[in-house]
């Protein structure tokens, strides 16, 4: 069944209900047209049921583990190959993801906008963009085992050898030509390089992935009197934003709804750095991050 073209409107995630129905929205994207949430229902752990997929919605601060998804598998009847699709409104451990693929589930990543995040291989599959039949379905490990060796495998394969490599250049008249400093030079260059690569593709295999976050540096540079306002970027010139009371208005709502749902993730019991991971997650800077925390204690507090 062929996913729509255009992905659902942003909605703003302030309940687990609402989690669960944004979670079936994307589910109808990718693919599974009859997928339906049941909020409030008897689920057995399953939140959202469509023809070939199974969703489960986790509304929390804390880190999703491994026996989520153990109880996730679980849950599903005996005998089904549908896939197993998860949401979290925060992040997974590292042994979630391991056990996610061994069993092939598809792992998400919601922000408090619905907007999804696919984590793992599985969930990069369903999101594609390009795909237009709806993934096949696999869930034990007779089934993960239909992906071949070399699939799963070839990172591990290729750092390994890079690995090797360096002690394979031992001797190599023409590589090392002398003198002996040179030579020596030469295999620890041959050696660092080697060894670097090998142990990112074996790093890649197993899930360690680190994001670098580069922003674009921006001068802004004073006018003198009588060239007029603006900010120069580089050489161009670009007019001063202006904000009208609407744009304003919204950004003190969203402002105040980041607030509430901080204040209620802590209430709960949450400590303060499972909210901080959660709002960063969602793009939001160190300050913004900072006063939004700082204004949700203060919330609790009032009587």
């Amino acid at each position: 069944m062929p996913k729509r073209a255009v992905p659902p409107q942003p909605m703003q995630i302030s309940s687990w209900q609402q989690a669960e129905r944004n979670a079936a929205r994307w589910m109808c994207h990718w693919g599974y047209s009859d997928a339906t949430a049941r909020p409030g229902g008897p689920d057995s752990g399953i939140d959202v049921r469509a023809t070939g997929a199974l969703g489960q919605v986790k509304y929390q601060a804390a880190q999703v583990g491994r026996p989520e998804l153990q109880r996730f598998v679980g849950a599903r009847p005996y005998g089904s190959t549908a896939q197993l699709i998860f949401f979290t409104g925060s992040d997974y451990a590292s042994t979630a993801v391991a056990y996610a693929q061994e069993w092939n589930i598809a792992l998400f990543r919601y922000r408090l906008d619905g907007t999804m995040m696919p984590v793992n291989d599985t969930a990069r599959r369903i999101h594609r963009p390009s795909a237009v039949t709806v993934p096949t379905a696999a869930g034990n490990p007779a089934t993960s085992e239909a992906q071949s060796f070399w699939q799963r495998n070839w990172r591990v394969v290729a750092g390994i050898c890079l690995l090797m490599a360096p002690l394979g250049s031992i001797g190599d008249e023409n590589t090392y030509t002398g003198p002996l400093a040179l030579d020596v030079l030469k295999f620890i260059g041959i050696l660092l390089t080697c060894w670097s690569l090998g142990t990112f593709l074996i790093a890649a295999r197993f899930g360690t992935r680190k994001s670098l976050q580069i922003r674009p540096f921006r001068a802004a540079v004073v006018t003198r009197p009588g060239t007029g306002s603006g900010t120069t970027v580089g050489r161009a010139r670009v007019p001063r934003p202006t904000h009208d009371r609407a744009t304003a208005a919204s950004a003190a709502t969203q402002q105040d709804g980041l607030v509430a749902e901080a204040a209620r993730l802590l209430r709960t019991g949450s400590k303060q750095h499972h909210g901080d991971k959660i709002l960063r997650g969602r793009g939001i800077g160190f300050m913004d991050r900072s006063r939004i925390l700082t204004e949700a204690k203060k919330l609790n507090k009032r009587p």
